[in-house]
């Protein structure tokens, strides 16, 4: 329990705004007095969110017990000097809850166990030259990683195969974890050609990029997607790789295909608020090239009191090779399986903002 709490503040951590091209360089460092000598502009930001009610002996209906810590975080440093830009990107969003007390109802010799409401790491890397000091064109090599931080558990019965995200296992079954740090990782490099007409904008285009699915415990990887009914989807394993029986199955997907990149950023009402805003569209040329996968996030900050903000982020998400989890509000826990997908997530925070 107290190492749970102490890792959790430790990556209460936000997102926060890094820099497209020179103007935006010298823009940072102006600000806080710094002379543009390396090249290099760093900085991180701060966000979390907690929420607690504790009640002893409550009232018949007044509600029970609630504990919830959580938080975004970015870590970025960014390079600009001469033909050569270089942006790197460290995102991190975890949070968890516990509802009640006493034992669990799933499991009664256990404790009520806290749950994870959100958990993904993301690194983004872009390096690029320009031919000559006054082209807006890129050459640009994109590469991006992403993975969960910690092991989830659930129970996967055929009945229900997901029932809740807990940080250990209460099954009593001892079935191991469903997803953990590189299983699954999703890892994408792309060459291509970056155009930046300003400081606002950057669009990016590889027709040729390598995208890789891995989950590395092959114990998880043994795990079908199933539907509502618990049975096996598709030939498809939980996270996308394939799968076609519990001793035959992959833990890597590849593919091959063409991305799509925009970045867009801004300020508004005399910079108190801050809108950011990416687009990845991505064709797997080895499979179903018309289905479109698509990841598309946004950021909108409004400045309270000098750097700190309130900061709400969206996230949508779709994947042709990855099962999602079917929220329906008439079913038990509010998902009816894993099937195909739009994913959308939706999260409000305070945040601090630090370049150093």
């Amino acid at each position: 329990m107290k190492n749970v709490i102490l890792f959790s503040l430790f990556i209460l951590f936000g997102y926060s705004v890094y820099s497209q091209n020179d103007n935006r360089v010298k823009e940072i460092r102006t600000s806080i007095g710094k002379k543009d000598t390396t090249g290099w502009v760093k900085g991180a930001g701060l966000g979390f969110d907690f929420g607690q009610l504790l009640q002893i002996n409550p009232a018949v209906g007044a509600g029970e017990n609630k504990i919830g810590l959580g938080g975004v975080g970015s870590f970025y440093a960014n390079y600009k000097k001469a033909n050569i830009a270089w942006d790197n990107n460290i995102d991190l969003l975890f949070g968890i809850q516990k509802l009640g007390s006493g034992f669990s109802n799933l499991t009664a010799s256990e404790r009520v166990p806290f749950q994870k409401s959100i958990d993904e790491f993301r690194f983004n890397s872009k390096i690029g030259y320009k031919t000559s000091p006054n082209s807006k064109v890129y050459y640009s090599l994109y590469s991006t990683f992403l993975s969960q931080i910690t092991p989830t558990y659930t129970d996967t019965s055929i009945v229900n195969p997901i029932k809740g995200s807990y940080l250990r296992d209460i099954s009593g079954k001892d079935q191991g974890p469903i997803a953990k740090f590189l299983s699954p990782a999703r890892i994408s490099v792309s060459p291509g050609i970056d155009y930046k007409p300003n400081m606002k904008l950057s669009i990016f285009l590889s027709p040729a990029s390598a995208k890789l699915i891995l989950v590395a415990d092959k114990n998880i990887a043994a795990i079908p997607a199933r539907n509502a009914k618990g049975e096996p989807i598709g030939g498809v394993g939980i996270h996308g790789t394939e799968w076609n029986s519990p001793t035959d199955f992959k833990q890597k997907l590849f593919q091959l295909g063409a991305t799509f990149n925009a970045q867009y950023v801004d300020k508004f009402l005399n910079d108190r608020l801050n809108f950011k805003s990416g687009l990845t569209l991505f064709s797997n040329y080895l499979k179903n090239p018309q289905n479109i996968d698509v990841d598309w996030s946004t950021e909108t900050s409004v400045m309270i009191w000098k750097s700190i903000a309130v900061t709400l982020n969206t996230r949508l998400f779709y994947d042709d090779d990855i099962p999602v989890q079917i929220t329906d509000k008439d079913a038990v826990g509010g998902i009816n399986g894993l099937g195909k997908k739009v994913s959308f997530t939706e999260q409000i925070y305070i945040k601090y903002n630090y370049i150093f």
